[in-house]
Parts: C-alpha cells; structure tokens; sequence
C-alpha cells in the first residue's frame, strides 16, 4: 500500500506525461466556448434570456439555495462533484468524446452570463466578483475532470483499434483516479465553502 507522498509522486509523473498535453488543450477549448456563447448573446439576446432563466431553474431544482435563501455547502459539494464526476466518466464511451459536450455546455453558459450583465446596464465587474471567489477552484477542477474524460476516451479508443499506443486501461484509471481525488475532490470542496462564504461577503463589498 503505497502513502500519500506516494501517491502525490505518482501524480506529479503523470501530469508531466503527454496528459498535460491534452489538459492545456481542454483550457484553451474552455477559454474558445466562453468566447462563443459572449458572441452568441450578443447575436441573440432572447437565447441569453431563456438561457439565463433556465440556469436558474435548475440551480433551484438541485436544492442549492436552501428556504431562507442561503447557499448549501454540502449541496453545492454534491452538485459540484456530479458536474466533475460525469465528463470523466464519459471518457469510459470511445470515439464520441462526450467529455467535450460538457467542456462546450460550460464555456457557453460562462460566456452567455458574462454577457448577460452588460445587456442589462450592470456592470461586468459584478458578474466577475460573482464567480472569481469561487471559480479560482472551481474551474481548475472543472478542466482536469474534462482532461481526464478525454485523455480515457482516446485511450479507450486506441483499446478498440489495437493500437501499440494504448496505455493499459487498469494503468491508466489508477492515474486518472489520483487526479480526480488528490486534486479535483479538495478543489471542488473549497470551492463550495468558497462559494458559500466568501463569494457573498465578496459581492456585497462589491455592490456597496
């Protein structure tokens, strides 16, 4: 049984593999869709509109505020692991690349709400206090699940076509799973305290 200093070595070598590779290519896809969806608020603002309310709706569905209006830690800790858990788990269906729908889902709806406070006279300012807090954790958490659901799909790919490249899958989830747990599970649970304690505390010095 190896320890954690272990285990962070081990870490260490894999994101020094060709993962990093794939993980500066999940950045800059990110940084592109938020890019897309400011441009298509722009073009369509009644899309923004729908988009926007939509979001809300499913925030409240997912029980995140709770009835006093306050934000739920631990829901937020269990919305924030299922969005990190599931394009991982996409990666398992080769040739699709699902993980990428959820890397274009997010990018879009950042770039449509960062566009939606500037078409309603608010400042884009306001929008930025309202996730920086929160998103220093929470979007790096976001692109390593992405970059792990794809780098498992394409080696879930080359498994199908017999490629010399492939990378024995038991191998390869070991490495996959010590991303996800010594880096994507405590950023994900400091960005939800974050999220809960700071990011309002940040908001209301902002609005004053």
């Amino acid at each position: 049984m190896r320890g954690v200093r272990d285990q962070f070595l081990l870490l260490g070598e894999f994101l020094r593999t060709d993962f990093r590779r794939t993980l500066l290519y999940t950045t800059l896809g990110l940084l592109l869709t938020v890019g897309v969806g400011a441009g298509l608020a722009c073009l369509s603002p009644e899309l923004v509109e729908r988009m926007v309310l939509s979001f809300q709706a499913q925030i409240e569905a997912k029980g995140v505020v709770d009835q006093a209006g306050e934000l739920s830690v631990f829901a937020l800790l269990q919305n924030n692991w299922t969005a990190m858990l599931i394009p991982a788990v996409y990666g398992f269906i080769p040739f699709l690349f699902l993980p990428a729908v959820s890397l274009l889902a997010n990018g879009t709806l950042m770039g449509m709400l960062g566009a939606w406070y500037p078409m309603h006279g608010v400042s884009l300012w306001i929008f930025l206090a309202g996730i920086a807090p929160h998103g220093i954790c929470e979007l790096p958490a976001l692109v390593l699940s992405i970059a792990c659901g794809l780098y498992l799909c394409r080696n879930m790919c080359r498994l199908v076509v017999g490629s010399e490249k492939r990378v024995p899958l038991v191998e390869l989830l070991s490495d996959l799973l010590r991303v996800l747990v010594l880096l994507v599970m405590p950023l994900t649970v400091a960005a939800a305290f974050l999220e809960c304690y700071v990011t309002p505390v940040f908001m209301d010095f902002v609005l004053r």
